[in-house]
């Protein structure tokens, strides 16, 4: 809208004009009417205004001295002059004064709104550059940890006051772009923001006023925010928070920070429209710090991971999530211990890190950022881990018996050596601790137990076969070089000694 205002010492002209101009187009806004440029330079501090068409001949101080004023202290405002046939020298000297053009008396209405159309169509056009410029400039300093000082000289806000607004809602993928537009159906149509398309589901507005809004006109944006304008997710919840009325451009990110956190908050409320009024959260621009898992957590819960104790496992994590909800964790912190969670089950178990990374369990992340609360952020999270925990029992379920049989089969080849459980561990992929607990499910033994079984059956054997071999070799032979360990070992478990066994053959 083109912002006019009008300067003649002649009331009928100027009111004559206004009325032409507000009924041609709702493009057109005349904000005001002055007998003379002194009234207009005492008034314009107080004004938004993109044209002004002025009269050559006013008293105290007249058009052209009006517009080269205008030139030197608003140089974005565009001038118009009107001038009898007689002054066309005075229009000349206003055009090289940067007058846009001038128009002859009596005024043609023609090419009046011919030129009032093309002023428009530049200014227009001359805003979305601005805007594009400035929404740059506003999405470097929301993401930046230091903004560099030229950042701030060339930041330049429409308004002088501006209030943040962050809401969350279920639109689905971000728009890239970022919009500047006017107050939406229902707020003032004069109130302008900017918008930025942050993530999924998560949008900031930067509302901006010439004078510093009430508390009640914050909240008819918060409350528009959250309205029926905008669709939630599944169950129709949206969020919104705003932060306090600020006049330092220097205090965007800090306006951004307190609105966000004003909005994170909505994952906790029972209402599925939420909106949390302006200011609630002065004074705190980051979230509430959430205790650190300790060591002997940890500990218990790799316990836990080896064994695939997936009772145990998910009970942990609901006791985690209470946890972040009595410390009232912001999405970012409950990402954080989730991500956690995840990295230290991959580092521990080969296969779960395989499933972690294919592609069924990809975006869990984004989703959970997204979720609009904290019931949905937890039972994505157990949904994931527990889902991903399911795969790999079900795998090792049905390579068990082959593992175990590998497991044999090398012990056969090479029981008289040293065998360590990790090594056979690895040989099949398993954990240790897993491994163990197969084999003894599968053959009633334990990895220690079964390889003495064989060792015993090849000792006697050997004591059946090899006359000439002496018991010491023997035992050597099977993986006992201490003598009196081996006959200790053979008695135990074949009732009598190597010796004895030998002389019964």
């Amino acid at each position: 809208m083109l912002k006019i205002i009008i300067v003649d010492d002649e009331m009928l002209i100027r009111e004559g004009l206004a009325k032409i101009i507000g009924k041609e187009s709702p493009c057109f806004q005349v904000v005001g009417q002055f007998p003379d440029g002194e009234d207009v330079l005492r008034h314009l501090p107080g004004l938004e205004v993109d044209v002004v068409i002025t009269d050559i001949r006013m008293p105290v101080i007249d058009g052209l001295e009006l517009i080269k004023s205008l030139r030197a202290t608003h140089p974005h405002i565009r001038s118009i002059l009107m001038s009898g046939f007689t002054e066309f020298e005075y229009a000349r000297e206003a055009i090289r004064a940067s007058a846009v053009d001038y128009l002859l008396k009596p005024i043609n209405k023609e090419q009046l709104f011919e030129l009032l159309y093309r002023l428009n169509d530049e200014r227009e056009s001359a805003r979305e550059k601005e805007a594009v410029h400035r929404q740059r400039l506003i999405h470097t300093c929301l993401h930046s940890e230091a903004v560099a000082d030229f950042v701030w000289e060339e930041l330049a806000l429409p308004r002088p006051y501006f209030v943040a607004f962050v809401q969350k809602a279920g639109f689905g993928e971000p728009e890239q772009a970022q919009e500047c537009c006017r107050g939406s159906e229902g707020l003032d149509p004069e109130w302008l923001f900017d918008r930025f398309a942050l993530r999924c589901r998560l949008t900031a507005y930067i509302y901006y006023f010439a004078e510093a809004p009430g508390a009640e006109d914050v909240n008819r944006i918060g409350r528009f925010l959250t309205g029926d304008a905008f669709h939630g997710g599944a169950d129709g919840r949206v969020h919104a928070g705003s932060s306090h009325v600020y006049n330092d451009v220097k205090m965007l990110k800090a306006s951004y920070l307190e609105a966000k956190l004003a909005c994170d908050t909505g994952i906790y409320a029972h209402a599925p429209r939420y909106y949390v009024p302006c200011g609630a959260a002065r004074g705190r621009q980051t979230p509430p710090q959430v205790q650190e898992i300790t060591a002997a957590e940890w500990e218990f819960f790799t316990e836990q991971l080896h064994l695939l104790h997936a009772a145990s496992l998910q009970e942990w994590i609901q006791r985690r999530f209470e946890h972040l909800r009595s410390a009232s964790a912001s999405p970012e912190a409950i990402l954080e211990t989730c991500c956690q969670i995840e990295e230290t089950a991959a580092a521990e178990i080969r296969e779960l890190k395989d499933v972690f990374e294919s592609p069924a369990h990809a975006g869990w992340k984004e989703q959970l950022l997204a979720s609009l609360s904290f019931a949905e952020m937890k039972q994505l999270f157990l949904s994931f881990f527990m889902g991903a925990l399911a795969e790999v029992q079900e795998a090792r379920k049905e390579m068990g018996s082959k593992a175990v049989e590998t497991v044999k089969r090398w012990i056969a080849e090479n029981y008289s050596g040293h065998v360590e459980l990790n090594t056979l561990a690895n040989l099949v992929f398993l954990t240790p601790s897993y491994l163990s607990k197969l084999f003894k499910h599968e053959t009633g033994l334990t990895v220690t137990e079964y390889i003495a079984e064989v060792r015993m059956k090849n000792a006697k054997r050997l004591l059946r076969t090899e006359p000439g071999m002496k018991v010491h070799q023997i035992g050597a032979e099977v993986g006992y070089p201490d003598p009196a360990y081996f006959n200790k070992l053979f008695k135990k478990m074949v009732g009598v000694t190597p010796n004895e066994y030998k002389k019964r053959l």
